[in-house]
Order: C-alpha cells, then sequence, then structure tokens
C-alpha cells in the first residue's frame, strides 16, 4: 500500500507544469515583483489582424523591459526563459520616466499572463514603481 501511495504521488506531480520549474521562479499577481533590465519603446501591430502595420494594422506602441537574465514564472500559466516583458504604466508614469528609455533600470510590480492581441510578450508587468539603475 505504502509502494502504491508513493507511486501515486511520484506520477501525480511529474504531470504538473508547475513540478517541473524550477523553486525559484517568481509569482504572478498578487506577488510583488523586482526586474532588472534595459527599457526600450517597441511599436507592434495592432487591430485589426495584428499581424502588420504596414499592411493595415494599426500601431501600438508599449515599453519592453529587457530582462538582465530570463525568468521563469510558476501558476497556473508557467513560462520558461522569459527575456522580455512588456510594462502596463499609467499616463503620469510614462511621462515622468520617459528619460529612462535606452537606460538600465529596476522596476518593481505584479506580473501577468498574457491573455489578448495587445499583449506582446508572454508575461507583463503592472508597474508600481520604475527607477534608473546603478552600475
Amino acid at each position: 500500500m505504502k509502494s502504491l501511495v508513493s507511486l501515486l504521488l511520484l506520477l501525480g506531480g511529474g504531470f504538473s507544469p508547475s513540478a517541473q520549474m524550477p523553486q525559484d521562479c517568481l509569482s504572478y499577481d498578487p506577488a510583488t515583483v523586482t526586474l532588472q533590465g534595459k527599457l526600450s519603446r517597441n511599436t507592434f501591430a495592432g487591430p485589426p489582424n495584428y499581424e502588420s502595420v504596414k499592411k493595415g494594422d494599426a500601431p501600438e506602441t508599449y515599453w519592453i523591459l529587457h530582462l538582465a537574465r530570463p525568468i521563469c514564472v510558476s501558476g497556473d500559466e508557467p513560462e520558461k526563459n522569459v527575456s522580455d516583458i512588456q510594462l502596463f504604466l499609467s499616463e503620469e508614469q510614462y511621462a515622468r520616466h520617459k528619460d529612462l528609455l535606452g537606460k538600465r533600470v529596476v522596476v518593481s510590480g505584479k506580473l501577468w499572463h498574457a491573455n489578448m492581441g495587445h499583449h506582446h510578450t508572454s508575461v507583463l508587468l503592472n508597474v508600481a514603481e520604475i527607477k534608473g539603475a546603478r552600475r
């Protein structure tokens, strides 16, 4: 009986996506995370087809954090080797921090998983704070 329970635990744990993620993975909302990387402004194809601005799709411009080191995120929608994260900021944050574009920054906030065409990276960050990184 003990062997059967051990076998069931082993098999059940082996099929869970989160069981295969390293223990040092970050977590989605409600956890707050702090990340470091280079900040850029990127334009993506938006509606109606999300394929090509040149072919008539609306341009969507977002700030992207290019991480210094790839991360993994555990949870219902685990992700591995995430190196770029789309940032969501308030209008005030965009205006206040535009001088940080092209520079290394430290950003804190809550991670969430992409779930629509306007999301251009698999993992996104709702920004609570952004500041220049120390060298």
